[in-house]
């Protein structure tokens, strides 16, 4: 069960960098102050002319400090503009992937209770309102693994088969978008043994899976490449979708970002399943990134996890 102290230790942290920063820039302010009036009341006797030196540099340097500070606040006031904008369009984009499946689920109930359909329509029915039912259910867990996953490192890390857990990850990936074998290809060994948190990496393994397709152009295509790296296990996933231009490579893993605002538009989402994927690989000391040609060239995403314990080399794909 998420910790409570999860979802508020960002914001709190936050509020203290903002906090430490105004008390500090009012303690620089008044001892600048303080400073220029004991330089003018020693007006020009020669006695105090070593004072005054003292006085200007040290008024200078805080003068400079002060200048600083005042360039951090709007730094970090236009930080907080844009996470603001960021959580404007996440609350819509949670709205929007709420309210459509539940929507769908009430107008199909209804047609069940107020209409005779055949057999196959039924089926059909019940077929739709399980995919609405999966959306509100990836809804909801992004949500809640973005709370749970977020700075919390793997404290007591256990032996799992990653090859199993992305081999089955692509397999959960293919029945739930409905894609035709092969779509998804897989090329590594049969077993890798390392050591971490089995729920938190098929989770970001999903995410990573997830987020190939649902930015795949009208053919789905997606290469995911497991290999070893001396103790360290490489996964990487390559699709040939919509892509990225380079500025945007920087923060496709901050909490709520999205993409362009014709791909927000045409794509459903959150802005959360990258940056859960970034909190997990983080609590296992690993590293991920993305890189992409160019938009509409595709993206790939490279995760790196330590703590290989064993592989069985037997390729396929």
């Amino acid at each position: 069960m998420t910790d409570p102290a999860q979802l508020i230790s960002s914001g709190q942290r936050r509020k203290w960098i903002h906090v430490t920063t105004g008390v500090t820039l009012i303690v620089l302010s008044v001892a600048l102050t303080v400073g220029w009036l004991l330089l003018g009341a020693e007006g020009g006797t020669s006695s105090g002319a070593g004072w005054r030196w003292i006085v200007y540099s040290l008024g200078t340097v805080l003068f400079l400090l002060l200048t600083a500070g005042l360039v951090l606040i709007v730094l970090l006031l236009l930080r907080e503009v844009r996470l603001n904008e960021r959580q404007s369009n996440f609350v819509s984009a949670v709205t929007h992937e709420l309210k459509t499946p539940v929507a769908s689920l009430k107008l199909y109930l209804d047609t069940l209770q107020m209409r005779q359909l055949s057999a196959e329509q039924q089926r059909e029915f019940y077929r739709t309102m399980g995919r609405d039912i999966d959306r509100l259910n990836t809804t909801i867990n992004n949500v809640l693994n973005a709370a749970m996953y977020t700075d919390r490192p793997v404290v007591d890390p256990q032996p799992l088969d990653f090859a199993k857990l992305v081999q089955r990850a692509i397999e959960l990936t293919a029945s739930r978008f409905q894609l035709e074998p092969g779509v998804i290809r897989y090329a590594g060994p049969e077993s890798l043994t390392l050591k971490g948190d089995a729920p938190g990496l098929e989770t970001a393994v999903l995410n990573l899976l997830d987020n190939a397709v649902k930015y795949s152009r009208e053919t789905v295509d997606v290469a995911v490449d497991l290999a070893l790296e001396g103790a360290h296990a490489r996964l990487r996933i390559s699709d040939r979708g919509v892509g990225m231009s380079r500025p945007h490579l920087s923060f496709v893993f901050n909490r709520f970002y999205r993409i362009g605002s014709e791909v927000r538009r045409s794509r459903t989402g959150t802005g959360l399943g990258l940056y859960i994927v970034k909190s997990v690989v983080r609590g296992h000391r690993g590293t991920v990134s993305a890189d992409s040609p160019g938009l509409d060239r595709g993206t790939t995403f490279t995760l790196t996890l330590p703590g290989v314990v064993e592989e069985l080399a037997v390729n396929h794909g």
